[in-house]
């Protein structure tokens, strides 16, 4: 204890908030002031992409789950450019490259983005390693600039969490979109052409995104047009 009280509250101990801590506070704050902030959340089928994760793995890749998303959301994007933007000085802006940060979470605590750039133009095994490299770097405190700066639209991925299975992930500032992604999970589903249910293996996917750019049936559509992607086989691995 310090001795010291707040409010007539005793005060076990006092964390100077500084660093990168105290700059994403700052930076969150700041795009929740801005933004016009709404959450979508969606039930995707996830039997085709867990097929297409361990088709990956199976050939000795190491493209989890995390790495088809970052592809997938790429592509997806270049459908739906308006996600891919931002508002600057009263103009919608669009970027022309589509450059995916991934949220890290930091040994201390703390949450880092690194950033694929161009994610779009590359194929599943160079995102796996360059995400790869990334987090290794967040995680070691050995990020350059270059390798946080330029995101177009942020991937945040809670699966790890055993409970967890819907969150509501801030945009970050420049942004106009981010996807959260939780945990895997079995529900319930219509059975095709049948009455009646079947269990199946479903992500829920959360995306907040910024009403001053894009109104709920065009989030609505990113999310569909998302969803249709990971049920197909385009995620999976082809021969050559």
């Amino acid at each position: 204890m310090t001795g010291e009280t707040l409010a007539s509250i005793p005060v076990a101990r006092r964390i100077k908030l500084a660093g990168s801590q105290k700059i994403v506070a700052e930076r969150m704050v700041e795009s929740l002031r801005v933004n016009a902030s709404v959450t979508a959340m969606a039930e995707a089928p996830a039997g085709a992409l867990l097929k297409a994760c361990a088709q990956w793995q199976s050939s000795g890749s190491k493209a989890g789950l995390t790495h088809l998303l970052i592809h997938a959301c790429a592509r997806c994007l270049e459908r739906h450019p308006r996600l891919n933007g931002a508002i600057f000085e009263d103009q919608i802006v669009e970027f022309a490259e589509i450059n995916i940060a991934l949220a890290v979470s930091l040994p201390d605590g703390g949450l880092q983005s690194v950033v694929i750039r161009r994610a779009n133009e590359k194929d599943i095994p160079q995102i796996t390693e360059e995400a790869q490299s990334l987090v290794q770097r967040a995680r070691d405190g050995a990020l350059k600039l270059e390798h946080v700066r330029g995101g177009t639209f942020t991937l945040s991925n809670y699966a790890g969490l055993k409970h967890v299975v819907w969150a509501t992930p801030i945009i970050p500032p420049g942004q106009s979109g981010v996807l959260g992604v939780g945990r895997i999970h079995h529900s319930l589903a219509p059975q095709a052409g049948k009455n009646g249910y079947t269990t199946q293996e479903t992500l829920p996917l959360s995306l907040t995104y910024d009403h001053r750019l894009i109104n709920g049936m065009a989030a609505g559509a990113f999310l569909e047009d998302l969803i249709d992607m990971m049920d197909t086989t385009s995620l999976e691995r082809t021969n050559g």
